[in-house]
């Protein structure tokens, strides 16, 4: 599903939102929405957690990232580590600031969003990011390479501990 609600309003009656960014037309950039498609797919997501695909968005996802206590982020990530493995990170352990150099003059990075929830005062509680170190991101359409796309269940499932952590938590 694409981001149609851009307003301030609440992000769910649980106040969690799954976020799906990155760009399906650039190999496994498409990481992150098709994690949250597969998500959907699967019937497992808790009730009252909204789950989004925000694409390339970038800044425009900022009144829905300021309105969540909880965000869970699927994301492709370039840590220098082996293609198709998971990435967790959580809160302060996630890069938030500006600077990240973004693939073209029109983009906006994943990080610049949530430095400027940081810089309004209204950022989430609590912030996961599940990454998958990606293999290509050269290619343009073809989807997801093997290495990634192989990775798709274990970063759900690591995603769904997450939400029930949270749920627990209250």
């Amino acid at each position: 599903m694409k981001v149609d609600r851009l307003e301030s309003e609440a992000v769910s009656e649980t106040g969690t939102l799954v976020l799906g960014v990155g760009n399906v037309l650039w190999a496994d950039e498409g990481f992150g929405p098709a994690a949250v498609a597969r998500l959907l797919a699967t019937g497992e997501l808790p009730d009252g957690i909204e789950a989004l695909d925000g694409g390339t968005q970038g800044l425009y996802l900022l009144p829905l990232i300021q309105s969540a206590r909880r965000l869970l982020v699927f994301d492709a990530v370039d840590f220098g580590r082996e293609p198709g493995q998971v990435v967790v990170l959580r809160d302060a352990q996630i890069p938030v600031f500006f600077g990240q150099r973004p693939m073209s003059l029109h983009q906006t990075a994943f990080t610049d969003v949530l430095a400027a929830a940081e810089l309004t005062g209204k950022m989430p509680e609590k912030v996961t990011l599940v990454g998958v170190q990606l293999a290509d991101i050269e290619k343009w359409g073809g989807g997801l390479t093997a290495a990634v796309a192989g990775a798709m269940d274990e970063a759900i499932r690591i995603g769904l501990d997450e939400l029930a952590v949270w749920a627990a938590e209250g």
